[in-house]
């Protein structure tokens, strides 16, 4: 496929590492896919979730057996997958299971019929795993729905199950926790690997069921970092400050205590796609706060750095990045270089965490959000060593992912 393009470095390599499935696809930037040998990862297909070998000859090898389609949490140490099963049968039940990915062995971590301990709801409004600790103690949820299925707004929770006791508990509930992209931070500190980062989209109103639902500005998405007993909530000095506002793509910088974002302009009612405006890159360290006080870059105490202030005409999207979180991998909104359109990607470092970033030009994934694409984003992933880049593409006419190397210099 035709990536590299006259704004490429030289010497910069794409190859396809695996061919010959209908598709491919990469795990989300904000989760982890690389086992501890730190070159082998995890990725999904039309024949369920993989892992790939990389070597003189790149090999794969199924997690199941089947290809029913399953959702697993790498762990931050790359050593187990984390996944569920449930049954409605008897009241219902859910069954947590942990799969060696040395030995492919599973073992049952908990398992549950009818309610939920600790909490009292019913295992069927337990959601699916989204993060695992860095001692892959305690898993937590993405947004679990504690309402009666027919009141308006009801509170979405963050549920932790902790498997020491085999006890669940609600950390924090909101209308406003829709998709809140939970993520335990990577720190093996054990004061940090409690730490869970969590999105609100104050935007969103759900409506009763069979009416639409509304959207109110209220100045947008700001993210949090709780503890995860729901103690010490805090925020992150980012948006809502009427000029600037959250895309709802952040991460944990690295296994870092900071947090890194995308900014949009508080005005872009494009959402990033129009021309001439800004998508920046910001970093930026949890700051203790009310839970009533949603106030991002106005919340007194915050420390930021602007990591993309020098770049002109920044359009950033995703992002992920190494252990360390001074080397990153982004993508744009799809940009027109005068040739093409499409979702560009870079690769970008930085001397130290209060230091801007400098960014180099690999490639044009050319995915533009629209037809075919609607469903594929470039998603960037980087190894732990900031060795090899990972993104996705539809150039091929499937869905697939390809690999980047020899890019830094």
């Amino acid at each position: 496929m035709h990536f590299i393009d006259r704004q490429s470095p030289k010497g910069i390599r794409v190859t396809q590492p695996v061919v010959g499935l209908e598709w491919t696809e990469l795990i989300y930037p904000d989760v982890p896919c690389f086992l501890r040998d730190g070159r082998s990862f995890v990725f999904d297909s039309s024949e369920g979730p993989q892992v790939c070998y990389l070597g003189r000859k790149v090999t794969t090898r199924k997690l199941f057996p089947d290809r029913k389609p399953r959702h697993v949490v790498i762990t931050f140490d790359g050593r187990f997958a984390y996944y569920t099963e449930t049954s409605d049968k008897r009241g219902g039940s859910l069954t947590l299971f942990r799969k060696d990915l040395e030995t492919f062995r599973s073992e049952v971590l908990f398992q549950v019929t009818g309610k939920l301990p600790g909490t009292a709801l019913p295992v069927a409004q337990f959601p699916r795993i989204q993060t695992v600790s860095a001692d892959n103690r305690r898993v937590a949820t993405t947004g679990c729905s504690l309402g009666d299925g027919k009141t308006k707004d009801a509170p979405i929770g963050i549920v932790v199950l902790d498997l020491d006791c085999g006890q669940t508990r609600i950390v924090a509930q909101d209308r406003d926790f829709v998709n809140p992209h939970v993520q335990y931070c990577r720190s093996t500190e054990l004061d940090a690997s409690h730490d869970l980062m969590v999105q609100m989209n104050h935007r969103t109103r759900r409506a009763a069921p069979g009416r639409p639902a509304g959207s109110l500005s209220e100045r947008g998405v700001d993210a949090h970092v709780v503890r995860d007993d729901g103690t010490a909530w805090r925020n992150l000095p980012w948006g809502r400050d009427g000029q600037e506002s959250l895309i709802g793509h952040q991460i944990w910088r690295g296994n870092t205590r900071a947090g890194v974002t995308v900014t949009l302009e508080a005005r872009d009612t494009s959402y990033g796609w129009a021309d001439g405006t800004r998508q920046d890159v910001v970093a930026g360290w949890p700051v203790k706060a009310s839970r009533q006080a949603h106030t991002g870059r106005l919340t007194p105490g915050g420390t930021r750095v602007e990591l993309s202030k020098d770049f002109p005409h920044a359009r950033f999207c995703h992002l992920c990045t190494d252990v360390t979180g001074l080397r990153f991998a982004l993508d744009t909104f799809p940009v027109f270089d005068g040739e093409r359109a499409g979702m560009q990607v870079y690769f970008a470092s930085a001397k130290n965490e209060r230091s801007p970033l400098e960014f180099t030009y690999l490639l044009n994934t050319r995915l533009n959000f629209l037809g075919p694409d609607a469903g594929t984003h470039a998603h960037p992933i980087l190894s732990p060593d900031g060795s090899l880049l990972l993104f996705n593409s539809r150039a091929s006419g499937s869905k697939q992912f390809y690999m980047v190397t020899e890019f830094e210099r």
